[in-house]
This record gives C-alpha cells, structure tokens and sequence, in this order.
C-alpha cells in the first residue's frame, strides 16, 4: 500500500496560479497602458483640430470687489462701491453631446508638451488681447494646469501675450489648483518664484476644496487666493463653524502677504454679505453674473465706467 504525499502537488498548483495571476495582472496593465495612450491620442486629436479650426469658445466669468463692511463703508452705497473688476477666462469646446465642456481637465494629464505649449500660448494671446479692452484697473485669470507651468518657457509665452496685446503684466493671474500646487513639488515652486520675479501674477485656486492648506500661503509669492464654491455656501448661520474659522484664518494670512482673496460660487445677496463681513476682496458666481461671452463682459466694463 503506497502513501501519495499531496503536498508537493498543492505546491505545484500554488505556483501555476502564482503564474497565471502575474500574466493576468500583466495583461491588463498593457491594457490600461493602451487605453490611456488611445485616449490621449483622441484628446491631442481634438485639441489640435480646434487650435486649426478656431473652434474654442472663450467665456468670462465676472469678478466684484467689495466694499469694505461697517464703519469704513458709512455714507457709500453698497451698489455704488461695489464693482466688476476683471474676470476669469473659462475655455471651453463643443462636445454634441454635452455642448461646451471645459478645455482645462484635457490639458492636466496630456503628454505632448509642444501641444500643451501651443494651448498656453492660445489661451494667453485670447486674455491678454481682451483685457486690453477692459478699463485698466481690471485683471483677467487665466486657469493653467500646472504641468504647463514646469514646461519651462512659460514666461517668454506669457511676456510676448502681453507685449503683443500692449498691457502690463499685473493684467493677469495664472491660476493653478491647490492639489496641484501639493503634487507638483518643488519644481512647481520654483516655476511660481520665476513668474513672479517677471511681475506675472499667480493664483491659487481650490482652496478648501480638498487640502486648505494655511501652512502653504506664506511660503509662495502668490497675489492672488481663490477660495472654493463650497466655503461660501459655509458662511450662513448655522452652518460649520470650522468653515468660517478657515476663511478668517485665509484672509489673515493672505492680507498679511498682499494678497487678494476671492471666493468663488456666490448664489445670494446674504452670502455676499456675510462673506463681505469675513473680509474678502473679490466674489463670482451665480449672483455676480454667469459664465459670459467677450461682448456681455465689455458690455459690463462700459457700465461700470472706463
């Protein structure tokens, strides 16, 4: 009578299926791998037509100042000193079956570098040639994946927009997101400290959406903090506490380094309110006025007087 030892057998089987999980996991990572290069061609396809095409639409979205609250603001009339002072550009492309979607997620993850040159340069040309037209106290934001910013070469781009268009370099905001600002390390550091010594605004946007990093502000040479949608639907009563004690907290900082804060997303006229009483500079948003075409928008520098 034979004894059959199994063990060796269930080790055989264990390495089989070892080897058949690796070939899987391999297989499908060159699937993946062949996916994302498919969908970059399809998105550098794209992007390139409409560059030949002309065939981006360019929207704004209008920024008010506030007029400061209390006893600064006795004898001024809320709508006298409250003003449209510039704009953010919004980018957008036809899409059949989403109409306009906006440019600025296509470019974050693209990897032809001449492409996303010839975007920044677009996009810059497009902002500096309309706030030339904007009274001269206005600023324009321009959002820029901060994948661009570290192309090197962004500077020479940006000088030659605003010498071609005849305006100053204190025109213009690049706006970077925060979570990339974290992600993009020390290199996106130094690409921030070589705009800002050409005299080339650079905002962060996003802020509080994710991280709200108070630790960062100092340490860049921003002029400009946008703070997210979701903080200023915080500010009404009853709302978290922690929300207004991170927008308090945000404008310190910021005034302290001579920057401007605005918050993005207002939808009323007691959301304007509080949040003007917390000490911020700049609001957009549904109560300020939609996403508007280059005519609406100088329509709305003419009123507010050049």
């Amino acid at each position: 009578m034979s004894v059959i030892d199994s063990g060796g057998y269930q080790e055989s089987d264990a390495i089989v299926a070892e080897t058949s999980s690796t070939t899987t996991d391999r297989r499908t990572r060159a699937s993946l791998r062949r996916l994302v290069a498919g969908e970059q061609r399809k998105r550098a396809m794209r992007l390139t037509e409409a560059l030949r095409d002309d065939a981006f639409c360019l929207r704004f979205l209008p920024r008010q100042r506030l007029a400061a609250a209390g006893p600064a603001a006795v004898g001024i009339g809320v709508a006298e000193s409250d003003r449209i002072e510039g704009a953010e550009l919004w980018l957008g492309l036809p899409n059949r079956r989403r109409g306009l979607v906006s440019v600025t997620p296509l470019l974050r993850d693209l990897d032809r570098p001449v492409l996303r040159e010839d975007m920044l340069r677009f996009t810059l040309d497009a902002a500096a040639a309309e706030v030339a037209i904007w009274p001269a106290h206005w600023r324009i934001a321009v959002p820029v994946p901060s994948r661009i910013l570290v192309d090197g070469g962004v500077c020479d781009i940006v000088l030659g927009a605003l010498v071609q268009a005849g305006v100053g370099a204190e025109r213009i905001d690049l706006q970077i997101d925060e979570s990339e600002l974290v992600e993009g390390g020390m290199a996106l550091h130094h690409a921030i400290g070589a705009l800002r010594e050409q005299g080339i605004g650079v905002s962060l946007e996003g802020f509080g959406a994710i991280f709200g990093s108070l630790a960062l502000l100092p340490r860049l040479p921003l002029t400009g903090l946008k703070l997210d949608r979701r903080l200023a639907h915080a500010t009404m009563p009853g709302d978290a506490a922690d929300e207004t004690i991170l927008i308090r907290a945000a404008v310190e900082i910021a005034h302290r380094q001579g920057v401007l804060v605005t918050i993005d997303g207002v939808e009323t006229a007691a959301e304007t309110e509080r949040i003007r009483g917390l000490g911020v500079d700049l609001v957009q948003g549904p109560w300020i006025g939609p996403a508007m075409p280059a005519e609406a928008i100088r329509a709305r520098a003419r009123v507010s007087g050049l």
